[in-house]
């Protein structure tokens, strides 16, 4: 049993949504700080295999959902931000998670 829990959850068919989110707002982006922590659930997420709702099994899905305070724009990123996002987004494709970007 995993005692963690997500911020939101969303079914949707057969599919649970798993959703860790971080906010930021002052910045163009959450801290890496919080990032590095979402990283950690996605770890944890993407490794659930037996995901039960009221005794149905689901499919769980990982989302690191990132936000901030104005609408996010990736115009307003500093060259770091960028490279981090462009990491981040390697790391979702390359682990099975989602990375949602508000």
């Amino acid at each position: 049993y995993y005692y963690f829990t997500s911020d939101e959850a969303e079914v949707k068919g057969n599919n649970v949504f798993l959703i860790e989110g971080k906010h930021s707002k002052n910045n163009s982006l959450p801290s890496l700080e919080d990032i590095k922590d979402g990283l950690l659930k996605m770890i944890l997420f993407t490794n659930l295999e037996d995901v039960k709702i009221d005794s149905k099994k689901y499919n769980s899905i990982a989302v690191l959902k990132l936000s901030v305070e104005n609408h996010f724009s990736e115009k307003n990123l500093s060259n770091s931000q960028k490279e981090t996002l462009l990491v981040l987004r390697k790391e979702a494709r390359a682990n099975h998670f989602e990375l949602r970007i508000l």
